[in-house]
């Protein structure tokens, strides 16, 4: 009886507009679009798991919400910027704090959405500015007597150089400076709040709990269990990933196998925005590993069966790529055109969309970025790998007879000035190609196009003042663009594409590769030394951190 009284009364007060006590939502690991599957499902909370949950908590009525990103948040600015933005959709009623420790400078920008900022007293924070890591392998090639030949489309295209220089060229250096920078920027003014100085918090590097204070990171320096349980109650924890499974009927293990096996299977709305997420490197294939690899063949023929769907209003395109394969990044372009003439297709931006991960966002109806968004890298290269220094020092010698001139164009042996004017003459034919393409789709002059590629990497904000994106966005903006482009007034649910894979795949049952995270990537390049060359609209992006 004495429950069913507090119920009545909590359900009063909730309806009198009175929040009810504190939601606390856990943030760890990087909030990637599509993080890697654990072997039975689970893994690190997506992005667009965090944002649903979070609105979810906002909307609940509570008089509290609690973000804490003490347990191994180490989130990207673009994710951040995401986060942040939904926390400044709220109402009034719900307050919002953020408990930080052992994070770094882009937590900041989801605490300036906050109301108070706290760390624990023995806390530490590392605050320090950004930096671009690039890393260069040809000196330990050389040492097993591999080396890399790689021919591009502009100077600023320096992927290759991973494998081709012991440094970074003054090309490289000269954009990784202009990148770094302009990230910089984005987060010095995404973070910005009252009291706030960052200038000095980074000439510290890393920050205590009296120290951030005094530098006004935080509001003030805790313990963390009395300041949690001095907040309002009652505390409910919003918890990430599959619901424990009900195990207690035949039935319910017989769903619970069935989920296993075939992934998401949950039942669909009537009508819905389709969100179709790429993230990975662009391979040509039949079967992506969502987070690791987009494949040309499954990814085409899911947004032709999205095209006859119709049940599905509009989609948002969220792309987090690098690029890849140039054929298969032009496949997937042309497959979103198709797509798009059936129902309008807005594609957003998330960390990075680069090389040919731009040549398929120029494909949708509009283009939508973060400021913290990596993009551009108009280009492409080949790489040859040549072995012919680890066949000489095992003391192996090989006779070759040709049967035409470029015969032997595609072996791993030995490298020619003949070989190189047939790469480059391909590699100058995509690129003009991939110029052409953009210059038509974003209705840009080619002289204009000309002068912004090369390889040139761009942030959010440069690309939106470039034209090269039509304006800065969220997910929750890019899905009210396509459902004003589809002429739907209403809200309507989203549904999430491609589908989780079930264990059928995490067995390897649908690709071999799906035990080992990257072994996609590795498999790619193992195909490399294998075929001689790939033609790649892909930009190595140093690590911002």
């Amino acid at each position: 009886m004495l429950r069913i009284i507090l119920a009545l009364f909590a359900t009063l007060a909730l309806a009198a507009g009175e929040a009810r006590g504190t939601v606390l939502l856990t943030l760890n690991g990087d909030l990637a679009l599509r993080p890697s599957e654990g072997f039975l499902g689970g893994g690190d909370p997506s992005l667009h798991e965090v944002t649903t949950k979070l609105r979810d908590a906002l909307a609940a009525g509570e008089a509290r919400l609690v973000l804490d990103l003490s347990r191994g948040f180490s989130g990207g600015l673009a994710a951040a910027e995401e986060i942040a933005a939904v926390l400044r959709e709220r109402g009034p009623g719900t307050s919002v704090a953020c408990l930080l420790d052992r994070v770094g400078d882009p937590a900041l920008v989801i605490a300036a959405a906050c109301d108070e900022v706290v760390m624990p007293a023995a806390g530490v924070l590392a605050v320090h500015g950004l930096a671009a890591e690039g890393w260069y392998l040809a000196p330990a090639l050389a040492r097993v007597g591999v080396r890399f030949h790689a021919v591009a489309s502009g100077e600023f295209k320096t992927a290759p150089e991973t494998f081709t220089r012991e440094g970074p060229s003054d090309a490289a250096r000269a954009e990784m400076r202009q990148l770094i920078e302009g990230m910089d920027r984005v987060l010095v003014s995404l973070a910005a709040r009252p009291g706030l100085d960052l200038a000095k918090a980074r000439a510290e590097g890393l920050q205590t709990g009296s120290a951030a204070k005094g530098l006004g990171l935080v509001t003030q320096a805790v313990e963390p269990g009395a300041w949690l349980a001095a907040q309002p109650t009652p505390l409910r924890r919003v918890r990430f990933g599959a619901e424990v499974p009900d195990l207690s009927s035949f039935a319910g293990m017989m769903r619970f196998w069935g989920q296993l096996l075939g992934g998401d299977s949950a039942a669909r709305p009537a009508r819905s925005v389709a969100v179709v997420e790429l993230a990975g490197m662009i391979i040509p294939g039949e079967h992506s590993m969502p987070g690791d690899t987009v494949a040309d063949g499954d990814t085409c023929a899911l947004l032709d069966r999205l095209r006859d769907d119709r049940r599905v209003a509009a989609v948002v395109l969220r792309i987090d790529s690098p690029g890849g394969d140039a054929t298969a990044s032009d496949r997937i372009h042309h497959a979103v055109r198709r797509l798009d003439e059936a129902k309008p297709v807005v594609c957003l931006m998330d960390g990075v969309a680069a090389s040919g991960g731009y040549w398929i966002a120029c494909a949708a109806r509009e283009i939508r970025v973060h400021r913290a968004t990596i993009t551009g890298s108009i280009g492409a290269f080949a790489m040859v790998p040549d072995l012919q220094g680890a066949a000489d020092l095992l003391g192996v010698r090989r006779h070759v007879e040709l049967a035409a001139p470029h015969g032997a164009l595609m072996s791993p042996f030995g490298w020619t000035a003949e070989r190189e004017a047939v790469y480059r003459r391909v590699i100058a034919d995509v690129d003009d190609r991939f110029r052409r393409l953009v210059a038509q789709r974003r209705n840009l002059p080619r002289e204009r196009i000309d002068t912004l590629a090369q390889g040139r990497v761009f942030t959010g904000e440069q690309a939106v003042a470039e034209r090269l994106a039509d304006g800065l966005g969220t997910l929750a903006s890019a899905v009210a663009r396509a459902r004003a482009f589809a002429g739907e007034a209403a809200p309507l649910p989203l549904e999430r594409f491609p589908k989780g894979s079930g264990l059928a795949a995490r067995l390897g049952l649908v690709d071999a590769t799906a035990f080992v995270p990257g072994a996609r990537r590795i498999a790619v390049w193992a195909d490399l030394a294998r075929r001689g060359a790939l033609i790649l609209a892909w930009d190595g992006v140093p690590a911002i951190r």
